[in-house]
């Protein structure tokens, strides 16, 4: 799969899902028309056919990850989740936002005194 395929992929995951499913259900539906064919009973053939096709759950996790994007999946699954959980507590939101701006702000701060003293040369000939 190409990169460009691979990161659509992503995107269009309920749609490949409902294409995998089809065809699957494609797949199991021509088994038992062949095992009626073969002289089984409706019943029988169903039952015959999902025996042959094997796990159609195992299946359709071997097909995702063939797809090469379930760490991008897994990852925005684990966004949404954190959103979902930082939303139903807004005081430990807030305190956590506030926590982070005074560090990355006292980093900054910091930062920016050590470049203009160690970091850059003084602006005077053989400082």
């Amino acid at each position: 799969m190409k990169p460009f395929k691979k990161l659509l992929a992503v995107f269009q995951r309920r749609r490949l899902d409902a294409e995998m499913a089809e065809e699957m259900r494609q797949h199991l539906e021509r088994r038992t028309q062949a095992n009626v064919a073969a002289g089984m009973s409706p019943a029988e053939a169903r039952f015959a056919a999902q025996r042959q096709f094997g796990g159609a759950d195992q299946l359709k996790e071997v097909a995702r990850e063939q797809r090469g994007v379930r760490w991008a999946e897994d990852l925005a699954r684990a966004v949404r989740h954190s959103v979902r959980r930082l939303s139903k507590q807004p005081g430990f939101t807030a305190t956590v936002l506030a926590i982070l701006a005074l560090c990355l702000g006292a980093n900054i701060a910091i930062f920016a005194v050590v470049d203009a003293i160690l970091l850059r040369p003084l602006p005077f000939p053989a400082s």
